[in-house]
């Protein structure tokens, strides 16, 4: 997915306040309150639908619209739970109208057609012409027609269903129109709602979805989670952006708070930025040695840049397991038993593995059974799961190692 920028959530906030849907929502929740019969039924009839179009003043579809939210927003409801709608949008902080916008997104979405269409739109991440759009769309919703010129046309159901869809989405804030400064043809792309929304989506099916300007926003730790999501050339792009305006020592200072507070994940890429930084980050990386979480990651960096630190054989085994943990974040756990002892022979793997219930790492008894369940060889697999029941039964502590 390509990288994007998001608004600031007052900005979002301030948007999602206007969407037509929303206050359209909100209208028919409150004449269904008042039609109790209708309630009941918990679906609208055709009498009510047009009854309901007729007092609120929408459109069919803009009812349908609406109704697809109210009834989302309802099923599996707790009674008793605040509701959304409750205070005006007007004084609703910005969390509360976000969490309800991103609700009548997911009840819009949850048609394949439209979801496809949002997702093509960010996939594109520019404006799109509409005649263009129809390509994506129809890739979508189902097959197109070929006109005898070559080019695909969309029938007159296809037309109708893509302008239908487009208005459901404008009546949300997901999509904006516009014009082509060459040619003049309508444009339509996600507004910055839109983009907002469909991220989050993407984000939790388990899209690597990068965020421009998280590292200059969010700091060393917005940096290290960029990265996650870069390629090697990317990343080091993005690791010069951030140390443009940062001496040395300060980049060397956040890095090192960042690590100190962050996941496996982030302490391994802050020491790989660290790299990048070289000699005049040892003080801060030595003054690292005396953080437990960061002694085995500083005192093999400084063994790397010619600098003295002790590093004994805990220290080896706690940053091994550090850095399965650090896999385990992002890859899958059969790449991570192909990548953590990739060179070392299956008999000295065995007795590396049987040893690591000892250390004190918050992580050890997930590795441990990873390795076991996953490890091609039986030997490692019946070591570390002999190490993982010892690790249990001493119950293993949180900590690091005694140098």
């Amino acid at each position: 997915m390509p990288p994007v920028r998001l608004a600031p959530r007052e900005e979002l906030a301030a948007a999602a306040r206007v969407v037509p849907l929303l206050r359209a929502a909100r209208e028919l929740r409150t004449w269904i309150t008042a039609h109790p019969d209708v309630a009941a039924k918990n679906r609208l009839e055709e009498a009510d639908g047009l009854a309901a179009a007729e007092a609120l003043e929408l459109t069919a579809d803009e009812l349908d619209a609406a109704w697809q939210v109210v009834a989302a927003s309802a099923a599996g409801a707790d009674e008793d739970a605040p509701k959304p709608h409750a205070v005006p949008l007007a004084r609703a902080s910005a969390e509360a109208v976000l969490r309800e916008w991103d609700a009548a997104l997911a009840a819009l979405l949850a048609g394949d057609e439209l979801d496809g269409l949002a997702t093509a739109l960010y996939t594109v991440g520019a404006p799109v012409r509409i005649d263009a759009l129809f390509d994506a769309y129809s890739a979508a919703a189902g097959p197109a027609t070929r006109a005898t010129s070559g080019r695909t046309q969309p029938s007159a159901d296809e037309a109708a269903a893509l302008s239908h869809a487009l208005e459901t989405l404008a009546d949300l804030g997901v999509v904006e129109l516009g014009t082509e400064d060459t040619t003049g043809g309508l444009t339509v792309a996600l507004s910055p709602l839109g983009v907002w929304g469909v991220h989050r989506r993407l984000l939790d099916q388990g899209w690597h979805v990068p965020v421009l300007g998280a590292a200059d926003r969010d700091g060393a730790v917005g940096l290290l989670t960029t990265l996650a999501s870069c390629d090697a050339e990317d990343g080091e792009a993005r690791i010069g952006e951030w140390l443009v305006g940062r001496s040395a020592e300060q980049a060397a200072v956040e890095l090192i708070a960042a690590a100190g507070d962050g996941t496996p994940g982030l302490r391994g890429a802050a020491f790989a930025v660290l790299d990048r930084i070289g000699a005049p980050a040892a003080a801060e990386v030595r003054a690292a040695l005396a953080e437990p979480l960061l002694r085995a990651h500083a005192a093999v960096w400084l063994h790397e840049h010619g600098e003295e630190a002790e590093l004994g054989p805990a220290d080896r085994a706690w940053l091994l397991v550090d850095l399965g943990a650090g896999l385990l974040e992002e890859a899958d756990p059969r790449d991570v038993v192909a990548e953590l002892l990739p060179d070392v022979a299956p008999d000295a793997q065995a007795e590396i593995v049987a040893g690591l219930w000892q250390v004190g790492h918050p992580a050890v008894i997930d590795l441990l059974t990873t390795l076991s369940e996953h490890h091609p060889d039986a030997g490692v697999a019946r070591a570390a799961r002999k190490a993982a029941f010892k690790a249990r039964s001493a119950g293993a502590r949180h900590g690091s190692p005694d140098s």
